[in-house]
């Protein structure tokens, strides 16, 4: 058995070939390994990202259509005040016609504000559809910018 030993300068430390082979640069294929992990990253922060942007464009249009439904039954609901305010009014002083037009005139008022408000915030949730491929071709671009092309 023979040993070898490298030779060191006085007072030099002794080099190690395991410690040369540790600072010496990856080799493509860890290159490429470490590329397919940060890529592998990369999409499933943009699906969560994804997924995030949805749940809330979901709640923001539920809101909406919810106010929107709301307006509808009240609308219905109304619709039977509407014929009992009428005869009531027609008990009073006023005019039948007058009366029913004032009691039809508010609800109409009621009914176009809640419609008015439910549509404005399913417009406000369409503004913020998520889009993953927005995100995914900002990577790429930032990934082609630094690969240097």
């Amino acid at each position: 058995m023979s040993t070898h030993q490298t030779s060191t300068a006085p007072g030099a430390a002794p080099q190690d070939e395991a410690g040369d082979q540790n600072r010496r640069s990856p080799s493509t294929g860890e290159l490429f390994a470490s590329l397919s992990t940060q890529v592998t990253t990369l999409v499933r922060g943009e699906i969560e990202l994804t997924k995030t942007k949805a749940l809330a464009f979901g709640k923001r249009v539920g809101s909406g259509g919810a106010l929107l439904a709301v307006a509808g039954v009240l609308g219905l609901y109304l619709l039977a005040w509407i014929f009992h305010t009428i005869e009531v009014a027609l008990a009073h002083a006023v005019p039948d016609w007058a009366a029913a037009l004032i009691v039809v005139g508010l609800l109409v008022l009621v009914i176009a504000v809640l419609a008015l408000v439910g549509m404005r915030l399913l417009k406000a949730g369409s503004e913020h559809t998520p889009d993953p491929g927005t995100g995914l071709r900002k990577d790429v671009d930032a990934f082609k910018k630094g690969l240097g092309k």
